[in-house]
């Protein structure tokens, strides 16, 4: 099968879109499918690199770090064209959706979508729930989606948003997978010492670590202001913070309000290829995010042995089992209790950490692609029935 993987999100973002999709590509080739992606360039000029294919762009005003493409009659989209793809998947809903449009309807092939952000909480926050608020969306989202044949979310959460409302007929939950021998590497005691002793982490600390992007959406702020909590039934914590974003400032300022700057470590920006690094020098996986839809940062840990610590959520079923591979969280209290009795019993930290590495076998790239190229059969059946009843 020719599949086109469409996304604003690719390896010159980092985030979990960005690995989702890469661990998509990667479990369909190995299934012996030929699979290029479209998206935009880093820069204002179209490229080819193998199967990628990138359109020329400039940065996007409306979210930092995205790019928004200029198409028009560019050679690399009639490059696709003349390869004429058997299906066309879109990751995102920007340039890329705009591209494979065109490309759609030139070599008459049917569209699959993937829903990967609550777009009503990123616009409208704690009014997303207001009925007037989820008539908007329900409008959008069955503009958005028209052209889709299916449309695929990553969580049962992610089915109920409400501009998936007019969608429910054709949608598909199929959770997001990972390369799993991408995060299962493992530091030796003299790597995990080093990285650890290089961010002023003894070897007798307990590191709470979390993987975001530092954007208000994630809160990690919530993390920051429970620490104390935490500190007054157990010495020697650290939070290491892992991303970067336009929230850092802010949240560099709590640390310093708290009195918490030899508590709390921000890294910056890692290279995605590092991030297990950065898991592996924890001992325990920490989100207070109710943003996710599916959260490729709990995954990740996962599969580095990690028991996870998270904010109650809809994103977490059939991920976090509570008592299982982690704890699950509703206050500052539980919050405390849960880190305290994780991180101060090694028995039943290690028991944990065992269950998150069977859980994250249910997650691979492999397990994901069989999947979705299941739904794919059904959609190209489909497209030709429909073809067969229109001659």
């Amino acid at each position: 099968m020719k599949i086109l993987i469409a996304t604003d999100c690719y390896i010159y973002n980092t985030g979990g879109i960005t690995a989702s999709v890469l661990a998509l590509c990667a479990g369909l080739r190995r299934l012996g499918h030929e699979v290029r992606t479209l998206s935009p360039s880093c820069r204002y000029k179209s490229f080819r690199d193998g199967d990628d294919y990138f359109v020329k762009s400039v940065p996007a005003f409306y979210y930092p770090g995205l790019r928004i493409a200029f198409p028009s009659n560019d050679h690399l989209l009639k490059e696709i064209e003349a390869w004429d793809p058997d299906i066309i998947h879109v990751q995102t809903e920007g340039s890329s959706y705009r591209m494979s449009k065109r490309i759609m309807k030139r070599c008459e092939v049917p569209l699959v979508m993937t829903c990967h952000t609550d777009y009503a909480h990123f616009l409208f926050g704690r009014c997303r729930n207001l009925t007037a608020v989820k008539g908007f969306m329900s409008v959008i989202g069955r503009i958005m989606y028209r052209r889709a044949t299916a449309v695929i979310v990553p969580s049962e959460k992610a089915g109920r948003f409400p501009f998936l409302s007019s969608m429910q007929e054709r949608l598909h939950v199929i959770p997001n997978g990972m390369e799993l021998e991408k995060y299962q590497k493992k530091l030796s005691q003299n790597e995990r010492q080093i990285l650890r002793n290089s961010y002023g982490i003894d070897d007798t600390d307990k590191v709470i670590v979390t993987v975001s992007r530092l954007s208000k959406e994630k809160n990690v702020g919530e993390l920051i202001g429970f620490l104390p909590a935490l500190f007054k039934k157990l010495d020697g914590v650290k939070l290491l913070i892992v991303g970067d974003g336009p929230d850092k400032e802010r949240l560099e300022k709590q640390v310093k309000k708290l009195c918490l700057t030899d508590s709390v470590i921000f890294t910056g920006r890692v290279l995605a290829n590092d991030v297990w690094r950065y898991l592996g020098a924890g001992d325990v996986f920490a989100s207070a995010s109710t943003f996710e839809v599916h959260s490729m940062s709990y995954l990740e840990a996962m599969a580095q042995g990690l028991p996870l610590l998270c904010r109650a959520d809809d994103a977490l079923d059939g991920v976090l089992g509570h008592g299982y591979n982690g704890m699950i969280y509703r206050s500052q209290d539980e919050f405390a209790d849960f880190a305290y009795r994780i991180l101060a019993d090694d028995r039943l930290r290690d028991s944990m950490g065992q269950n998150s590495l069977k859980k994250a076998s249910d997650f691979s790239s492999d397990v994901f692609a069989a999947s979705v190229i299941s739904l794919y059969e059904k959609v190209l059946n489909k497209n030709r029935e429909r073809s067969s009843v229109c001659q």
